[in-house]
């Protein structure tokens, strides 16, 4: 009997309405309550499923449109639990501490500020968290840079930049993972082309960070904290070239084009048969630990917050968020409610890429100031904007690119984002004295616009291709 009810076409007011409800239920359930993102999609739900109905619905046919699009979060959500399984075995191998123990190695007084950034670069790469990192070895750091009478804005500037490029760019990045998966790209391929702009954008950075660092270079080191990590992390792991094979053989995997869950679960077992031999692990506490995450008490705080992470469970929330997210954007889309909302802009963007490319950092940077969330700017900005770039024949990695260039990056640059509050309130030093020296905040989406403007790196899709894909 459903069949015979005439489906309607929602109206611009109607279709805003129902956005802008979702977009302040969020907003306000996380910034007002300190809500989980997760928990405030789904309870879109509730506002969702009536707009849908009162356009002629049902029940039925909605969550059927929610299922059907849901299906395709599928292989996403594997990879982001292979890398909880991953970053796990990682660190029971000691390949997260080896990594982090050369960088405190490579301190140098003269090179202060580069070695800051290339340090927390290191460790938000193995580890996939630029708060974990902020929280690890940045307040490390900045106790070090204090000493040696740096500006505290500057080293910060350093630390940040570090460990929001690790972030960004770590396949074990949660952010990195939700990106791809909202824009329907592999993370790999998501990760190979943002490497056209953070690559410059950091060697850049690497010469600033370089030339400022040069006015102390006669300053003096307080290595104790330094010496304090390297000694906790040598005496509680076997530090050397061994505990590095699990990464080789990852790069490896990737480089021969292996599928990325195969690659990512094959390079954790290595880790854990390394784990075994090697450190001397129980199989027992290994498989808790890939399910569970890593767990030790060293005694020390920054040690304790870089090693207890990883397992199934802790990527179980973003596995959450991303099926939530592709059924609610699968319903707004399949019941015309995305289609009502970006005529308005395809109509203002016509043919130009430029004006295409200008409204996603337009979104993008005000999303992120009005949620004070990158998780939620990716979500936001993936789901509207994802059509309009299939319509300009542009595939989906340069829209998940972008998302990364202005909102994960984008949130140290936003003082009361929750990404500068958590760096100012860490590192103990305000947003506008570290904002001007995050340079790779600055500089990536410079290069991303460029690239924007004048079409290089922009990938297209030829047309059998664009037939092929998922709508």
């Amino acid at each position: 009997m459903s069949e015979n009810i005439e489906k309607r076409k929602p109206t611009f007011k109607f279709a805003m309405l129902v956005m802008i409800a979702i977009i302040s239920l969020t907003t306000v359930g996380m910034v007002a309550f300190k809500a989980s993102i997760t928990v405030m999609f789904l309870l879109s739900w509730l506002i969702v499923v009536p707009a849908a109905m009162r356009l002629g619905y049902t029940n039925s046919e909605v969550e059927e449109f929610g299922f059907e699009v849901g299906k395709s979060a599928f292989q996403s959500n594997l990879i982001i639990l292979s890398v909880g399984v991953l970053i796990s075995t990682w660190i029971a191998a000691g390949t997260i501490p080896t990594i982090v123990y050369s960088g405190l190695t490579i301190i140098t007084p003269k090179y202060f500020l580069l070695t800051t950034l290339i340090l927390c670069s290191l460790t938000s790469l193995a580890t996939g968290t630029s708060w974990g990192t902020l929280g690890t070895s940045g307040i490390a750091l900045m106790s070090i840079g204090n000493s040696m009478g740096i500006p505290a804005g500057l080293t910060a500037g350093a630390i940040i930049s570090g460990s929001f490029f690790g972030d960004k760019m770590s396949p074990l990045s949660d952010s990195t993972n939700l990106a791809a998966a909202i824009c329907k790209t592999d993370v790999i391929t998501h990760i190979k082309h943002m490497m056209f702009t953070t690559v410059p954008a950091y060697l850049i950075c690497i010469v600033l960070y370089t030339v400022i660092g040069l006015k102390y270079a006669n300053n003096v080191i307080d290595y104790n904290q330094i010496n304090q990590i390297k000694e906790v992390l040598s005496s509680t792991f076997n530090i050397g070239l061994v505990s590095l094979i699990p990464i080789i053989f990852l790069l490896v995997l990737l480089l021969l084009q292996n599928p990325p869950i195969v690659s990512i679960l094959a390079s954790a077992l290595l880790g854990g048969i390394i784990a075994v031999i090697q450190e001397g692990q129980k199989i027992g506490d290994l498989l808790n630990y890939v399910l569970n995450g890593y767990s030790i008490e060293t005694g020390i705080s920054y040690a304790d917050k870089l090693l207890n992470r990883g397992g199934i469970m802790s990527m179980a929330e973003t596995v959450l968020l991303v099926f939530i997210v592709f059924i609610v954007a699968g319903i707004l889309q399949k019941t015309g409610f995305l289609e009502v909302l970006l005529k308005p802009i395809i109509d203002r963007i016509g043919n130009s890429r430029a004006k295409l490319v200008g409204s996603t950092f337009v979104v993008s940077y005000f999303a992120n100031a009005f949620s004070s969330s990158m998780m939620f700017t990716s979500v936001f900005v993936g789901t509207i904007m994802s059509p309009l770039y299939k319509e300009f024949k542009l595939k989906p990695e340069n829209l998940s690119r972008i998302i990364e260039d202005t909102a994960t990056l984008g949130g140290p640059l936003i003082p009361w984002n929750s990404n500068a509050i958590f760096s100012s309130q860490t590192l103990g030093v305000s947003p506008f004295e570290f904002i001007p020296y995050c340079f790779l905040s600055w500089i990536t989406p410079i290069i991303s616009f460029i690239y924007g403007i004048t079409g290089i790196t922009m990938k297209t899709y030829e047309e059998q291709e664009l037939e092929s894909t998922i709508i």
